[in-house]
């Protein structure tokens, strides 16, 4: 597993997760396809392992008002003021936090299974990484009207 220079220090403490609904189904809010996680409430999930092997795990936010402000502007058309998908907070439990944040990558081309760098783009303000996560209390939602 490639490092990047992080170093993991293990705990067990309450982090903020944005997953959003689809088929009824809770998953990564940020990417999709390849990259996808689903998670379960209450059961410990872990990055895909092509991931993890190239040393990208998940990404959780320490702070509740910017995994808010993260979940709504990620599936809102901001124009139209319209919710595209169903959209979540949950408070989470994690394990493995790293005290650094990889290079940030293109999310498009994680879709397609591939890890490339980012040029322009940053992890938000409050990304933590951590090895696992597990989604506790579903805190705010988002719902798509029909």
């Amino acid at each position: 597993m490639k490092s990047f220079g992080l170093s993991r220090k293990d705990s067990v403490v309450l982090y903020y997760k944005v997953v959003t609904e689809v088929n009824g189904v809770l998953g990564s809010a940020f990417v999709g396809n390849k990259a996808k996680v689903e998670y379960i409430p209450d059961v410990w999930v872990k990055a895909p392992l092509w991931l993890a092997h190239k040393g990208y795990h998940l990404f959780v936010f320490d702070n509740l008002k910017i995994a808010e402000y993260n979940a709504v502007t990620n599936v809102q058309d901001t124009k139209a003021g319209v919710v595209m998908f169903n959209s979540f907070v949950y408070s989470c439990e994690v394990q493995g936090v790293y005290s650094q944040l990889p290079q940030y990558l293109n999310r498009m081309s994680l879709w397609d299974g591939k890890v490339e760098c980012s040029t322009f783009e940053l992890f938000p303000l409050g990304t933590v990484m951590v090895q696992k996560v597990k989604l506790l209390e579903e805190v705010k939602k988002w719902i798509k009207k029909q």
